[in-house]
């Protein structure tokens, strides 16, 4: 099998070259050729969306290549969107992974070709859960196995749903309003999590959802984990949050296993789960 890292947000710094090093390591272990995107790490100049869009096609033209696994994170992961061949994405059999500012294309991609893309961060097979999040990866990832009852999720409100999970990093979602990569989310199940973040922008950030129409359009929603709001233990909490927005007729479930903790979990953004 065929494994690519590519870094489609942010550069990573220097010093997490050996972190990169480990990780292709341990891929390789479980019978994965690895191959690092050149424009990984910062560098004396930042490379452009078009280039760092070419060189993520280059692996999506792989007949080859099986897992495309961004290690980044941060804010511009949008510049590549207008810059992708959907064309060539749509027929290549390499699964597209990724989280946080990733958010805008696992969505992007989903909405211009209806493949599925996995919301999962591969750099958690390295910190503190590395056992379990290396069997994980073993059994879940790399056999295609990725379920709902992988997450479990607890109810806040309602007893089940069902529909197409889209969505992601709340923040990283929004940027995609109003753009042709913003996805149809009629019926959907919209997956909310967030890395930074207080009180007042998340209550922005629903908001925006609820003026936009979104909450009258959906089935339901999945939360996952708001860092900042849990590690300072902010009141409201995001869930007390939701349900004093979202309209009382939606369902909407919680799971600890989706978002920045580094025993997270994947999701399939595009796949139809049941709730």
């Amino acid at each position: 099998m065929k494994a690519a890292f590519v870094a489609c947000s942010d550069p990573m710094l220097l010093y997490q070259k050996e972190d990169i090093k480990r990780l292709q390591m341990i891929l390789e272990k479980e019978s994965l050729a690895v191959t690092v995107s050149p424009y990984l790490f910062e560098n004396f100049r930042n490379p452009s969306g078009k280039e760092k869009a070419d060189d993520l096609l280059e692996y999506f033209n792989d007949p080859e290549m099986d897992f495309i696994f961004d290690v980044s994170g941060g804010d511009i992961a949008n510049s590549v969107l207008t810059e992708l061949d959907y064309d060539v994405i749509s027929k290549s059999r390499a699964v597209f992974c990724g989280y946080s500012d990733l958010t805008t294309v696992l969505n992007g991609i989903y909405t211009q070709t209806r493949r599925e893309t996995v919301n999962y961060q591969i750099r958690n097979l390295l910190y503190d859960h590395a056992e379990t999040a290396q069997a994980y990866f073993r059994e879940h990832i790399l056999k295609k196995n990725i379920t709902a009852d992988d997450l479990e999720y607890k109810f806040l409100r309602g007893d089940a749903m069902k529909g197409r999970v889209l969505g992601g990093n709340i923040r990283c979602f929004l940027k995609l309003a109003g753009t042709p990569f913003w996805p149809d989310l009629n019926g959907a199940i919209l997956l909310l999590e967030a890395y930074s973040g207080s009180v007042m922008k998340m209550t922005t950030y629903l908001h925006q959802l609820k003026q936009m129409g979104v909450f009258e359009k959906i089935g339901g929603i999945l939360l996952g984990t708001f860092s900042e709001m849990e590690e300072k233990q902010l009141k409201p909490t995001m869930e007390e949050l939701v349900l004093s927005i979202v309209p009382s007729a939606l369902p909407i479930a919680a799971t600890r296993y989706i978002g920045h903790r580094t025993d997270a979990r994947a999701i399939v953004i595009g796949r139809e789960y049941i709730y």
